[in-house]
């Protein structure tokens, strides 16, 4: 992971003081696409910015902006770390979503409405993780894998929509139906999809890896990397 700093001075010097920092992240963002890196976090005069942080902040004009810095990972790395993670965690997802359903069968939601809930959240945040990953990798990457990753993403949706509708009309039985059956073999079908992925990524990484390599030594332009990394 790097670190760079830039005072709001020079930002201002750049662009006009008017201009919000949504302009300044997007144009971030676009230059370090060029050597496979993403920004992991911003820091703004000193505080460092959460998902809900930064679109708050992207309004902010460059005249309330004494420094900015970011820090930035290799997308590859990201992305593996990602995978490994959650290629990992999907058996015990799947374990334990198989467990809920029985229990509610047995004893009614008695005790479950928490675990449910964490349940859900938990999947959704698998389905953002996985649209991050999109993102990262790029539509061409993923064509090229010869996967659906919209049927899996749209279905993973539909399925959570249901168990959670399930939920507010207290249709217990629909629930563990909807857990038992939908949610697993969508938590299947991410596995399936994940793990592809990972051997496809790193058959990709090997073999682009002196291509990146040239890109980042052949400099970047002038709004980007090398301009804030003073």
């Amino acid at each position: 992971m790097e670190r760079f700093k830039v005072k709001g001075q020079e930002l201002r010097d750049f662009y006009q003081e008017n201009t919000n920092l949504k302009r300044v992240f997007s144009d971030i963002e676009n230059d370090l696409r060029s050597t496979n890196q993403v920004v992991c976090r911003y820091i703004i005069n000193g505080l460092e910015l959460d998902e809900a942080d930064e679109l708050r902040f992207s309004d902010v004009s460059l005249n309330e902006v004494d420094t900015l810095e970011y820090l930035t990972e290799n997308s590859r790395d990201l992305v593996g770390s990602v995978l490994e993670g959650w290629i990992e965690a999907l058996p015990e997802l799947m374990q334990e979503t198989d467990k809920l359903s029985r229990r509610m069968r047995a004893q009614g939601m008695s005790g479950l409405f928490k675990p449910i809930h964490d349940l859900v959240h938990n999947i959704e945040f698998l389905i953002d993780s996985v649209v991050s990953i999109k993102q990262m990798l790029g539509d061409h990457f993923l064509a090229s894998t010869a996967l659906d990753w919209d049927k899996v993403e749209k279905q993973s949706k539909k399925t959570v929509e249901e168990a959670l509708h399930a939920l507010q009309n207290k249709d217990f039985v629909l629930l563990a139906d909807v857990l038992e059956y939908d949610l697993i073999n969508a938590l299947q079908m991410w596995q399936q999809h994940l793990q592809i992925l990972e051997r496809s990524s790193h058959g990709e990484h090997a073999g682009s890896s002196v291509h990146e390599s040239e890109s980042q030594h052949s400099g970047s332009n002038p709004m980007g990397r090398k301009r804030f990394a003073n």
